[in-house]
């Protein structure tokens, strides 16, 4: 009697058929989200089959024993057969474990993958086998996709969709099998019902004094997004000024929606790492009394005060598939899987179908993806039953026009925004009409015990830096991406605690501290930029609302450099604007009409995007789709600062945590992890060239370790010149 065929080996054998039929069924539950259930049901049952054959079952048995060689090919054989029925199907099949691949246009790619095995001996042997021991492998109807797939792009985004739960409900159903321990461990997240008291209590109890212009328009805010919160699913515009209260304001919309209409999780992306930072510990704050609530999903997320194995863990399992009521991540993060081709980046993306979106500062999306960007938002919003939320005090102009196809129906959720930019002009823009040189930037700055001035360029606050420190005896400060991330939460901690105690601070930073960073200076100083970002640096001017009025200073750099592209037009086009004498910086409508000319310049799809999603161009659209433009490499710095109570921390400085994770003395992942609050990106190209001075050794591929100076104020400090168009 031929041996019944596994799966898996070791804890007594997973059975080929149950693995399968399994698979089918979790897969199926992830699909019908989104009325595609059959679909992934097929490719659940067929992803496998090449496992039937002889020499699979002989690989398995093999490396139980300890004879390890690369495995027969057991993707052709159910990708062959899913053909037939659709070719999707094949394609998710081929790339269950490799990740998407092209369908046509390269030697690797899907169709000639299958045209060069579909037909070997190998492949009908297997495909027998599978129908021996599974009567019902075929289904008895065609095949078809939902009603709403009506062309390429809907096909492509579909495909991907389903090549989510498929690789989910796989791995989840191979977790169960070798580590079921670890299964467990994703269970006991909280439902968003379960939270709605935490949200309540929290605003009960945190709501300011009311004859404060500030908290009313906070408290009217708040209201306006319950109220809102049971309109129908689709787009929506969360309009108010910078301090209005659109942290708090936009999850209470965002629960509130998704209690009223059955949404599951909701999904804050964010632009800048340090307001995702401070967002979640906002969120975590809230829901206090459930540790299992909030998700922090992005590169460098690390642990803090609550470093136990257990939280370690969960948090951990629930960043691979977003398995969790409330995940924060980065808008890199989020746009970057939707548009992936591998499939661990893909993974989660089921799970984003019957959510709800917050787009925090959505006028920070790149111009030159805003093509392929709103169409997967329109695609989510149509037919995978997802709300997304545009919030920022600067709306872009979104609505589709001729030439544009943008986001359609957008509804406003503070009906009466505009009022609250009349009620909260706490600050008044003086527009310096000749060049400033950066020593006179200086001295204006120093006028003040406490101010901020926010440049383009870490070139620029690296001279603006030096322009100070000649002039002042002390509390000066810095904030750029030359410093790591703990060196950043440390200078902002000290920021607050100055600005609290109203001691001096003189703070120099790039555009790290621009929208939603939670500081209140009495006087800004913004380097000419875009509009948008000059009013960002704006709400960092008296964002209480403390004082009569602040003043935020609009000069012109005499020595200034600005990133070339989409940011030098918009900068070009904001010196037009600001010329104007009547212009409204506090008005809605200013943004409007400054974003529709911006887009009206600028390529909105320079790498071509939609037309490769037309192809199924998986991997070409994945390589192609960088929201960060230039390849950067991980570097260890060797930072290191007092730990205080309530600040973030790990167990051992970074050379250490390095050390460690060279030797092996640890879990690799988690060391990892660790490892990430002390750590710069730096640009390949510049990789290149501190490798050749000396300042910099590879410690493993692809991680480097820096030996040259890091300083407490400036970060990560190049000997020599440092490229001009290193940007934040």
């Amino acid at each position: 009697m031929q041996p019944r065929a596994l799966a898996h080996t070791m804890h007594g054998g997973h059975p080929l058929d149950v693995h399968l039929r399994d698979v089918a069924r979790v897969a199926q539950g992830f699909a019908e989200q989104f009325g595609a259930g059959e679909l992934a049901y097929w490719a659940g049952l067929w992803h496998d089959i090449g496992k039937y054959h002889p020499a699979f079952q002989q690989y398995l048995l093999d490396a139980e024993a300890g004879i390890k060689r690369k495995g027969p090919d057991h993707k052709t054989a159910g990708a062959a057969l899913a053909q037939r029925w659709g070719r999707e199907l094949a394609y998710l099949i081929i790339g269950h474990h490799g990740g998407l691949h092209d369908a046509n246009g390269t030697e690797t790619s899907a169709e000639v993958w299958l045209k060069e095995r579909r037909n070997l001996p190998a492949v009908a042997e297997a495909q027998a086998l599978a129908r021996a021991e599974i009567p019902d492998l075929e289904p008895t109807a065609p095949l078809a996709p939902p009603s709403w797939v009506r062309d390429e792009l809907g096909g492509e985004f579909l495909t991907r969709m389903l090549f989510s739960a498929l690789v989910d409900a796989d791995r989840l159903d191979t977790e169960r099998h070798f580590t079921p321990e670890r299964g467990a461990r994703r269970a006991g997240y909280p439902t968003l019902a379960e939270l709605w008291p935490s949200l309540e209590y929290y605003q009960s109890a945190n709501r300011g004094d009311p004859r404060n212009p500030v908290n009313r328009v906070r408290d009217e805010v708040y209201a306006a997004c319950l109220a809102a919160a049971r309109l129908e699913p689709g787009f929506f515009r969360l309009t108010a000024p910078t301090g209005g209260g659109k942290t708090r304001s936009g999850l209470a919309f965002a629960m509130r929606h998704a209690l009223t209409h059955g949404k599951q999780r909701i999904i804050v992306a964010i632009p800048y790492l340090t307001i995702t930072d401070q967002t979640a510990s906002v969120y975590r704050g809230i829901f206090a009394a459930h540790p299992r609530a909030v998700l922090e999903h992005h590169s460098a997320a690390w642990r803090n005060e609550r470093d136990d194995a257990d939280v370690t863990r969960w948090e951990e399992l629930a960043a691979e598939n977003w398995d969790a009521p409330l995940v924060v991540t980065t808008m890199v993060q989020f746009f970057e899987s939707l548009l992936a081709a591998s499939a661990s980046d893909c993974r989660k993306l089921h799970n984003i179908a019957n959510s709800i979106v917050i787009l925090d500062e959505v006028q920070t999306l790149p111009e030159k993806y805003l093509t392929p960007i709103h169409s997967v938002l329109r695609e989510l919003v149509a037919n995978y039953g997802v709300s997304v939320v545009l919030s920022t005090a600067t709306q872009p102009a979104l609505e589709p026009r001729a030439g544009f196809g943008g986001l359609p129906n957008v509804r406003e959720i503070v009906p009466g925004h505009g009022e609250h930019f009349r009620l909260l002009q706490r600050v008044r823009y003086d527009i310096v009409p000749e060049p400033w040189s950066w020593e006179r930037v200086a001295t204006e700055m120093l006028e003040s015990p406490q101010s901020l001035a926010v440049v383009n360029t870490r070139r620029d606050a690296r001279i603006l830096l030096d322009a100070l420190e000649g002039q002042a005896a002390g509390g000066v400060l810095h904030l750029s991406t030359n410093l790591c991330g703990a060196h950043r939460a440390a200078v902002l901690a000290d920021v607050r605690a100055r600005l609290r105690a109203g001691r001096l601070c003189r703070l120099v930073s790039t555009q790290v501290v621009e929208a939603g960073v939670d500081l209140d200076f009495p006087l800004v100083f913004r380097a000419i930029g875009p509009l948008d970002r000059i009013v960002q640096a704006g709400g960092r001017c008296n964002r209480e609302g403390l004082l009569d009025v602040g003043r935020v200073v609009v000069f012109v750099p005499e020595d200034g450099a600005l990133p070339r592209g989409a940011y030098e037009t918009a900068t070009a086009l904001a010196l037009d604007l600001l010329s104007e004498h009547h212009i409204d910086l506090h008005a809605p409508a200013t943004y409007l009409r400054y974003f529709d000319d911006l887009y009206s310049r600028v390529e909105r799809d320079s790498k071509q995007i939609e037309r490769q999603r037309r192809a199924y161009a998986f991997r070409s659209v994945a390589s192609d789709f960088r929201l960060v433009d230039a390849p950067t490499e991980p570097v260890v710095v060797p930072y290191s600062s007092p730990a205080r109570d309530g600040e973030q921390r790990i167990s051992a400085p970074p050379d250490v945590l390095l050390q460690r994770l060279i030797d092996r003395h640890g879990n690799p992942r988690d060391l990892w992890r660790a490892l990430q609050p002390y750590i710069v990106n730096m640009r390949t190209r510049d990789v290149r060239r501190c490798l050749h001075a000396g300042l910099l050794v590879e410690a493993l591929p692809g991680l480097y370790e820096w030996k040259g100076e890091y300083d407490q104020t400036r970060g990560l400090v190049e000997q020599g010149p440092a490229p001009e168009d290193w940007v934040v």
